[in-house]
Formats: C-alpha cells, sequence, structure tokens
C-alpha cells in the first residue's frame, strides 16, 4: 500500500495546558526577534530505517523574513530535499528507474507532499505569519510533514513557553491525509484519498542556559483516532532538544528522534526516524549555497543503419512498451543523417499524455533536436509534471539558442526550478547575458544572488556597471557573488 501523508492542524482547539511551571528567576525569556529583509538558511537531514533499506534525506531550506513588526513576523518557506536509499547488508531491494520518484522523501511507507527533488525549491512558497511566541496568526500553503517535525513554512518555529515558564503543553487536533493505490491492473493505478483524524500533544521542558543558548527539550506524540486490533493505525512518537539563541531569538539547531508505526490487520511496522536541523552561517552557508553542478554532459555512441531503422520503427510501433523503451534510450543515441526524421517523432511525443514520454522525448531533443526544437521546448516549460518540464530546461541549455534566454529567465525571477534554470542559463553563455542582468537588480535578494552567481561564469564587460554596483548589495551573498563576478567580467581568473 502506498501512502502520501500531509498533516493538517484545527488552530481553532490549540491550547496550552495548565501544567505551567510557577516562575523561577534562572528561567530566560525566549523570543523569536527575526530581522525583516533576511534569509536564514537551515540544512535538514532526515534518517529512516525501513525494513529493508535505509532512507537519509538530506537539503536545504530557506526562510526569508518579509516583514518583522508590531504584527507579527511573516516568512515565507522554500527548499528542496533529495532522498538516497540503501539496501540494508543481505536484502535486495529494488528502487525504480530514475525519474519516477527516487527523490521524493519517503518514510515509513509515506511520500510526504512537496519534499523531493522533483518539488524542490517550491515552486509556491509557504508563507506563515507569527508572534513572536511562535503561535501562528496566519498561514497560506499547506502543511507539508507531521508537528514532529515541523511544516514546511514551520518547520523550525516552535511554540515558545509563556514569560518565566520552564514546562507546559502544546495540544491539537489534526488530520493525517493518505493517498491509496488502487490497482486497476498489475501495471496501471488511482489514488485515493483517506483522511484519518488524529491528536497530537507536544510537551516542552525549558533547561539551564549555557551562555545565549538555551536547550529545551521536546517530547512529541500522534495518534490516529482510526484503531486496528485496539492500536492506533499511524502513530508517531519522540523526543528530541532544540537549541534556542535568546540573543539572535531563533533556533539554531532541532533535533528529534523517534518512529513511525503503522499497524494493519497482519503486521505492525515500526520505522525508526532522525531529524537534525541546523542553521548555516560562515563559510558553512556560502558551501550550501554554491552553484549546482553543470549540465550533465550527453554522452551517445554510434549505431548501424539497422539498429537505427530498428529504434525509429519501435518509435513509430503501436507497442507502448517497445515505444518506451526507445524513448528512453534515444538520448544515449549519436545523432546521424536520420536526424530529422527522429526529431519530428520527439516533437510528436512533446504531446504525449503519459509525462515520462514527454520526459524522455525532451531528453531525446537536447540529441537530436536543432532550431525546430526550440519552440516547443519553451512551451514545455510551462509542463505541469517536473520530470517533461526539468528535460525541457536541461534540453534547451543543451541546445545553446538564444531565445530559450528570456523564458528561462523569467523562470528564474518566478522562483521555479532555479538550480535546473540557472544550469542552462550558464550553458548558453553569451546568449543569456542580457537576460540574466536584467534580474541583478530584481527586489527578491534570491533572484539577484543566483543572477549575479550566473554571471560568475558568463559575464563579459557589458555586465561590469551593473556588478559593480551589486557588490555593495544589501544581502551579503549577493555582495559577495557579484564581486566575485566583477572579475569574470573583467577578464580575470
Amino acid at each position: 500500500m502506498h501512502h502520501r501523508l500531509l498533516h493538517f492542524t484545527f488552530g481553532s482547539v490549540a491550547l496550552l495546558s495548565g501544567m505551567l511551571s510557577p516562575v523561577t528567576a534562572a528561567t530566560p525569556t525566549l523570543s523569536y526577534q527575526f530581522k525583516a529583509g533576511s534569509n536564514y538558511v537551515y540544512a535538514v537531514k532526515i534518517e529512516a530505517t525501513e525494513p529493508k533499506f535505509i532512507a537519509t534525506s538530506t537539503g536545504n531550506l530557506t526562510y526569508s523574513i518579509k516583514s518583522a513588526n508590531q504584527d507579527g513576523i511573516t516568512m515565507t518557506a522554500k527548499g528542496s530535499v533529495s532522498t538516497h536509499r540503501k539496501a540494508k547488508e543481505g536484502t535486495s531491494v529494488r528502487f525504480g528507474p530514475p525519474g519516477f520518484g527516487d527523490g521524493a522523501l519517503r518514510i515509513g511507507g509515506f511520500r510526504f507532499a512537496g519534499l523531493g527533488a522533483y518539488d524542490g525549491p517550491f515552486a509556491t512558497p509557504n508563507e506563515v505569519q507569527i508572534d513572536t511566541s511562535g503561535r501562528v496568526l496566519r498561514e497560506t500553503g499547506e502543511s507539508q510533514l507531521p508537528q514532529a517535525f515541523g511544516a514546511l513554512s514551520r518547520l523550525v518555529i516552535e511554540q515558545l513557553p509563556p514569560a518565566g515558564k520552564s514546562n507546559f503543553e502544546h495540544a491539537t487536533d489534526c488530520v493525517l491525509l493518505t493517498e491509496e493505490k488502487q490497482f486497476r491492473t498489475p501495471m496501471t493505478y488511482t489514488l485515493k484519498e483517506v483522511r484519518l483524524p488524529a491528536k497530537e500533544k507536544t510537551s516542552y521542558t525549558v533547561g539551564k542556559p549555557a551562555g545565549n543558548l538555551v536547550p529545551v527539550l521536546k517530547s512529541y506524540e500522534l495518534k490516529t483516532l482510526a484503531t486496528v486490533g485496539g492500536q492506533p493505525k499511524f502513530e508517531i512518537k519522540g523526543e528530541g532538544t532544540n537549541t534556542f539563541d535568546v540573543q539572535a531569538g531563533l533556533f539554531r539547531e532541532l533535533a528529534f528522534t523517534g518512529s513511525i508505526v503503522e499497524t494493519s490487520e497482519n503486521v505492525t511496522v515500526r520505522v525508526p526516524i532522525v531529524l537534525t536541523v541546523k542553521l548555516l552561517e560562515g563559510e558553512a552557508l556560502v558551501a550550501a549555497l554554491k552553484p549546482p553542478p553543470p549540465l550533465p554532459k550527453l554522452e551517445t555512441k554510434a549505431i548501424s543503419a539497422d539498429e537505427r531503422a530498428a529504434f525509429i520503427a519501435d518509435l513509430k510501433s503501436d507497442n507502448k512498451a517497445k515505444r518506451t523503451v526507445a524513448l528512453h534510450r534515444i538520448s544515449q543515441v549519436k545523432p546521424d543523417n536520420a536526424r530529422a526524421e527522429v526529431e519530428a517523432i520527439l516533437l510528436g511525443f512533446l504531446k504525449d499524455e503519459d509525462q515520462f514520454a514527454r520526459q524522455n522525448a525532451a531528453k531525446g531533443l537536447a540529441v537530436w533536436g536543432g532550431k525546430d526544437s526550440v519552440a516547443p521546448l519553451i512551451k514545455q516549460l510551462e509542463d505541469s509534471a517536473f520530470p517533461a518540464r526539468w528535460s525541457a530546461i536541461e534540453a534547451l541549455g543543451h541546445l545553446k539558442d538564444a531565445r530559450a534566454a528570456e523564458p528561462l529567465a523569467k523562470l528564474l525571477a518566478d522562483r521555479k526550478d532555479p538550480l535546473y534554470v540557472s544550469n542552462s542559463l550558464k550553458a548558453l553563455g553569451a546568449e543569456a547575458e542580457d537576460a540574466v542582468l536584467k534580474l541583478v537588480q530584481h527586489e527578491k535578494p534570491e533572484v539577484r544572488r543566483d543572477a549575479c552567481s550566473i554571471l560568475k561564469v558568463i559575464a563579459t564587460a557589458k555586465s561590469l556597471p551593473a556588478l559593480q554596483k551589486a557588490s555593495s548589495d544589501s544581502d551579503a551573498l549577493t555582495a559577495r557573488f557579484a564581486k566575485e563576478a566583477v572579475k569574470t567580467a573583467k577578464g580575470e581568473k
């Protein structure tokens, strides 16, 4: 059974229990002090020990503070988390071919929404407004993870204790939303949405300060109301320690160790989980935001005329299995005098209902395509399926046509697939310089930062005035990248 788990909290029933400790002089007052206009980057790592394999998910989450005043603190959250799986010793596990969700975050059978290489950086950031105690005043977007981990927009936000109190408890009602596979045939299925009401309880104890750092011990429990044999159908339970910096007014580290338990009629599966979150600063921050690796090199090999004819026949075949295999392999074949014919066939697949057919067609066009492929690939940048969209972005980078520069730069400004877009704009080189240069003065610091990072690779003398101005940008990383790009513009190594 496959589950996709979302978590919704009913804020109207959230409460602080009466289990508040008396005021003591040793208990510091904790309050959030995020600064407007600042960006905070946290490294995230989640380890899950499944019955047959170990899954490790890592990535970075960036919190941008839109405002911080008497009305509250408003922030947006974006990031990406990728997952790698390793079979346990003595077991054999088939994880599936690339492109079928290997980057998704899966824990205890769940596919958590919104956290995965294919979703990140997230196309639409979550936004949350809190008061200085962490109480949520307003929130947009869905909660992406159970409260044990924190919603995407609130991963580094925990409810803080009332002034002078060292022990307190927070309880809420919530709903777990799962998607169960219902197979129509052995190879095809539909997803049925199932909502499971649940209750969660979090207890906190404020520890003894060590300078500006205050440990906050956390105990967490979530149980669905639905039961199997008297046990909750799903249960998440664990504890950890979060480290709060009273001077900076934020959590520097969060740690949680627990388990997800699923109980069915025949078996109970327990999956241990470990979550760590750490604020990045200095060189660690720069290293975390370093440019992604360049576009993957196209590795192709020549084939005989007979093999080519067989490829083309399979691409045109009524047999879906043959078409699928040929589409998957065509990007590995060196183009020859049949380029125009193959290109035309692949362009037809860009309109296929199957997202993976569109994905592999775009990959094939990166090798076999020409000028006629550019406009259709630009159109595919609007594809709602990320595998197809990402392949189109990469294909445009490989084709190096100037027409792709503006559409790709628009994606960068809209914060849609910025890692992939940055790579392709760098691959376009001088053809992309004008489009990227327009973004150096963009209102969003993350856009300015990416633009300067790209110009570190492609800038010429025409970019020099804008980059020199950006060298004193209010965003420290933008200024740093701009100074490095100035050297490129001057022709220095």
